[in-house]
């Protein structure tokens, strides 16, 4: 059975999707497939519960995470883009109550967040955007798990960080980083690597 909140959402994404098809595209079958998997591992790894709290790096709508970590304590999305980051907060989540959004760059926000401390499970699954996780300095200071996407897809513009395979991928983690899981997701555009594990500020690596 379905329940009332994700009816509620289903009738938003339709009515925004009427004018927006950035949502949509958000909710894609090769976004799924990338995005259920992540959950997936997650889910098995059985590291999180209704205490939990999660930041996502780059979260663009957080069309599937929301829903799917809804049991959870916490979400924060974090977003440069503020269309998306007002269209999810009022227009798509506005229903849930555990979901919270910044709109920053996450290299600025991350540094200075008190919440990144305390999170246990940082996701990002737009690693393809941005810097190298190894440059973001706070990283190698926390004892969290995380879970990490990036890709080969070099042809689209908007990827300035792409990786040839997975072991270039970890090779852009940080130092403290200790993978659990890999994976790779295939695309008919390439191929999107998955690595889950946890930081360890004590790590020797």
């Amino acid at each position: 059975m379905i329940d009332n909140i994700e009816i509620e959402l289903f009738k938003k994404i339709i009515q925004e999707s009427r004018h927006n098809p950035d949502v949509l595209d958000s909710y894609s079958i090769n976004q799924f497939n990338a995005k259920e998997k992540l959950i997936e591992h997650v889910e098995n790894l059985n590291i999180l519960d209704n205490n939990s709290e999660i930041v996502i790096f780059g979260s663009w709508y957080g069309s599937i995470f929301i829903p799917g970590f809804k049991y959870v304590k916490r979400i924060t999305l974090v977003d440069t883009d503020r269309a998306v980051i007002n269209i999810s907060k009022n227009r798509l989540f506005d229903h849930y109550k555990n979901v919270d959004f910044v709109c920053n760059d996450v290299f600025e926000w991350a540094e200075d967040s008190s919440r990144i401390k305390k999170t246990d499970l940082i996701i990002n699954t737009s690693c393809e955007h941005m810097k190298s996780m190894k440059e973001l300095k706070i990283l190698s200071n926390l004892n969290c798990y995380f879970a990490f996407q990036s890709n080969n897809m070099f042809n689209i513009p908007t990827h300035t960080n792409c990786v040839n395979n997975i072991d270039e991928f970890k090779e852009q983690l940080p130092y403290n980083a200790n993978v659990m899981v890999e994976d790779e997701i295939k695309d008919e555009r390439g191929t999107r690597f998955l690595v889950i594990g946890r930081f360890n500020e004590k790590s020797n690596l």
